[in-house]
């Protein structure tokens, strides 16, 4: 799975996700929707783990969510940030249009440890703009050499 196909997917399961921390026992909000999935990584490789992004009809950036690491990897560390992507939208989609377009996103980078070789997990919280609810993404990493 591509990074593309991971931001994709991720908008899609989770169009709530935020981010801007480490660690943080400040997750005390109602819990609402959580998914999974699994990703391959190279052991002492920045991989792209996750993004989110809205687009306004006008082609606009939509407000973005926060991320904060809920449960961090054993065997890793978690690269948040903030920036801009090109959004990628299906032929005759609606928003097709805005393909072209940078829009501000926020998204999560898993590096291994070098050397390691196994799997390891990272859970990332999102938090909509104004909202007290979060929802949580978990990530299976299965990191080869």
């Amino acid at each position: 799975m591509n990074l593309k196909q991971v931001l994709l997917t991720v908008t899609a399961v989770s169009s709530g996700l935020s981010a801007a921390g480490c660690q943080t026992s400040e997750l005390t909000s109602t819990r609402t929707g959580s998914s999974a999935f699994t990703i391959s990584a190279k052991s002492g490789h920045k991989t792209g783990l996750l993004s989110n992004y809205m687009v306004n009809p006008d082609c606009s950036s939509g407000k973005v969510p926060d991320f904060k690491v809920a449960a961090a990897p054993a065997n890793g560390t978690v690269d948040l940030w903030r920036g801009a992507v090109s959004p990628f939208f299906a032929q005759g989609h609606s928003l097709q249009k805005c393909n072209v377009r940078k829009i501000a996103a926020v998204g999560a980078f898993y590096t291994s440890k070098s050397g390691f070789v196994g799997t390891d997990k990272v859970v990332v919280s999102s938090k909509a703009p104004g909202s007290d609810v979060y929802s949580y993404v978990t990530v299976h990493i299965n990191v080869a050499k």
